[in-house]
């Protein structure tokens, strides 16, 4: 509800004609029942004054409440953003440490693998040597069996001249 101030009181002015020509204030003592009006206007703006600060109290612990709310849910945010990065850090650290036993195992077989090449190629050389080998022993037992041949051979033509030098 509006109130509107009494005009009387603080002199008329004319706002249609332009601004009243200024008159020397009246000498004299205000009337009891101006005092009054004033006395009552006054306590009205006290009571309007009494509203506007439990307005503003109220409006006050509204807006402490908001923030606390808003602190608690900015916490909540926070922790659960937290969780969440520990969550992501937890599964980064599982898939680092599957990739370095994946690594290690694929190390493992190269090792492995280089392992058994090597024991294939001593395996082919020991194989070729042995090929060789046996080689020059078929060569050399080629040889002997010639040389066993003929020397059979000169041993029956010996026997043989032997045998005839017998008889004669």
């Amino acid at each position: 509800m509006a109130r509107e101030l009494n005009r009387d009181l603080f002199g008329n002015r004319n706002s249609e004609t332009g601004p009243a020509p200024q008159t020397p204030p009246a000498t004299g003592y205000a009337k009891a029942e101006d005092v009054r009006m004033l006395h009552m206007h006054i306590e009205a703006l006290a009571k309007r004054m009494k509203e506007f600060e439990s307005r503003l109290e109220t409006m006050h612990t509204k807006v402490e409440d908001m923030t606390k709310m808003n602190k608690q849910r900015f916490e909540r945010v926070q922790s659960h953003f937290q969780n969440q990065n520990e969550v992501v850090k937890s599964g980064f650290n599982d898939i680092n440490t599957k990739i370095a036993q994946v690594v290690s195992r694929v190390n493992e077989r190269k090792v492995a693998d280089n392992v058994v090449k090597d024991m294939v190629e001593r395996s082919s050389q020991v194989v070729q040597s042995f090929e060789v080998r046996l080689n020059q022993l078929q060569r050399v037992i080629s040889e002997q069996e010639l040389i066993l041949t003929s020397a059979r051979s000169q041993l029956k033509d010996a026997l043989q001249e032997l045998s005839r030098l017998k008889k004669l």
